[in-house]
């Protein structure tokens, strides 16, 4: 009698709900946030100028304010934007959220800072509201697992 061996279903977000990358601001002052699935949850980068790894955050979507885990690469100063938009991605779409935020721009004067930040910022809430806009029988797909081998 042969034993057959049951393949699960995995489920991930499905590519279709998911939003369009996000571009806010003009010349140096452009900001662009990336979303990808990572199975069921997601995987945001904000980039701008040098794109790079300054900063990652991680949270759930009942972390709150404050509850997101962060990784810093010193001197980088990225940590607020990664956090902020971790909580805020993670809340919108009800899943865990991955953020790697990187932007550098040489010699940025205070002001292009200021408007770099402002940007991000609207970014996020951008993406934010198009998470929240799917609804949430329209998020995930089901996928078979790959036969198992066998010996």
């Amino acid at each position: 009698m042969e034993i057959r061996k049951r393949r699960t279903q995995a489920v991930r977000w499905s590519a279709a709900a998911l939003p369009d990358p996000v571009t806010v601001g003009r010349g140096r002052r452009t900001v662009r946030l990336q979303v990808a699935t990572l199975g069921r949850d997601l995987v945001v980068t904000i980039s701008g100028g040098q794109a790079h790894a300054g900063a990652v955050a991680l949270a759930g979507p009942s972390a709150g304010p404050g509850g997101a885990g962060l990784l810093v690469l010193p001197p980088h100063k990225e940590g607020p934007l990664a956090r902020e938009c971790a909580e805020a991605v993670a809340a919108a779409a009800g899943c865990a959220c991955v953020v790697a935020a990187g932007i550098h721009q040489d010699g940025a004067t205070p002001a292009e800072i200021e408007a770099i930040v402002a940007n991000a910022r609207a970014g996020i809430a951008r993406l934010a509201a198009a998470l929240r806009a799917v609804p949430p029988a329209q998020r995930y797909c089901r996928d078979r697992l790959p036969k198992p081998r066998t010996p």
